[in-house]
C-alpha cells in the first residue's frame, strides 16, 4: 500500500520546484531570446516584463506548495534526522522567499518606473538608461541566483 501522505508531500515540493526551474528556463533561456530578436526592444521589454511579473505571482504558489511539501515531509518523517543537507535544503527555500520579495516589492515597481522613462532617441550613456540597465542587471542575477537554489533544493529533496 503506498503512503499517500508522502507521495502528496513530494508531489507538492517538487511541482514548486518544477515550476519555478522550468519556468525560469523557458522564459530566460527560450522566450526572452526569442522575443527580442522579433521586436523592437522597448516593446520586446514591455511585453516581456509583463510575463516575468505574471511569473512572480505563478512562483508565490509554488513557493507555498514548496513550503508545505517540505514542512510537512519535515514534520512528518525528518524531525529525528540530524543532517546539514536539512538545514541546506530549508536555506534554499528561505533564499527563493527573499528573492521573490525582492523581485515583487523593490525590483518590479522600481524597473517599470525607470522603463517609462526610457524613450528610441535616448543615448546609451543616459542616466536614466543606465539606472534601468543597473536594475535589470539586478533582476536578472537574482533571477539565476533563485534558479540555482531551486535546483539545489530540488537536489535535496
Amino acid at each position: 500500500m503506498p503512503n499517500w501522505l508522502y507521495l502528496l508531500c513530494s508531489l507538492l515540493y517538487h511541482l514548486g520546484l518544477a515550476i519555478w526551474v522550468g519556468g525560469t528556463i523557458v522564459l530566460g533561456a527560450l522566450t526572452a531570446p526569442a522575443l527580442f530578436r522579433a521586436l523592437p526592444r522597448p516593446q520586446a521589454g514591455a511585453i516581456f516584463g509583463t510575463i516575468l511579473r505574471r511569473f512572480a505571482r505563478v512562483r508565490i504558489a509554488a513557493l507555498i506548495a514548496i513550503i508545505v511539501g517540505a514542512g510537512a515531509k519535515y514534520v512528518t518523517w525528518e524531525t529525528h534526522a540530524i543532517s546539514p543537507w536539512i538545514v541546506v535544503r530549508w536555506l534554499m527555500i528561505a533564499f527563493l522567499a527573499v528573492s521573490l520579495i525582492i523581485e515583487i516589492l523593490i525590483l518590479e515597481p522600481r524597473l517599470e518606473a525607470q522603463r517609462l522613462l526610457l524613450t528610441p532617441e535616448m543615448t546609451a550613456d543616459d542616466p536614466r538608461r543606465a539606472e534601468f540597465n543597473v536594475l535589470h542587471r539586478r533582476a536578472e542575477n537574482l533571477l539565476r541566483l533563485a534558479l540555482l537554489a531551486a535546483v539545489v533544493a530540488l537536489f535535496f529533496s
